[in-house]
C-alpha cells in the first residue's frame, strides 16, 4: 500500500511537471522514497533537466472541528527548477492542518 501512494505522488509530480519543447528528454539522476506503515513518508529526486523535489510527511494528531484529537499528515518540502529564461527558483513549502504554505525565492 506504502508504495502505491509514493508511485501515485511520482505519477502526479511528472504530470505536473513543465512541458519540454519535445526535443529534450529527461532522465531521472536519483530517485529516493520510503514509507511507513503510519502513513508517514519520504521521497527525493534530481533529474537531468536540473529540476530537483524533495518532501517528507509525518503522522500527527490534531483537533477536529468536534475537538477531537484524529491523526493526520504534516508534510514539508521543496522544489527547483529552472524557467525557460534560465533563472532558477527554490519553492519550500508546508501542508498540514493551516493549508499549503509556499515560500518562493530566486536563486
Amino acid at each position: 500500500m506504502k508504495c502505491l501512494i509514493v508511485l501515485a505522488a511520482l505519477i502526479a509530480l511528472a504530470a505536473c511537471a513543465p512541458a519540454g519543447d519535445g526535443d529534450i528528454a529527461v532522465r531521472n539522476l536519483d530517485i529516493d522514497h520510503a514509507g511507513l506503515v503510519d502513513g508517514s513518508y519520504s521521497f527525493s529526486y534530481d533529474q537531468s533537466d536540473n529540476h530537483k523535489r524533495s518532501e517528507s510527511a509525518s503522522l500527527k494528531t490534531v483537533k477536529n472541528f468536534d475537538n477531537e484529537d484524529v491523526p493526520a499528515l504534516a508534510i514539508t518540502g521543496q522544489y527547483e527548477f529552472v524557467d525557460p529564461d534560465g533563472k532558477r527558483y527554490l519553492v519550500k513549502y508546508t501542508a498540514d492542518e493551516n493549508g499549503f504554505n509556499p515560500v518562493i525565492t530566486e536563486q
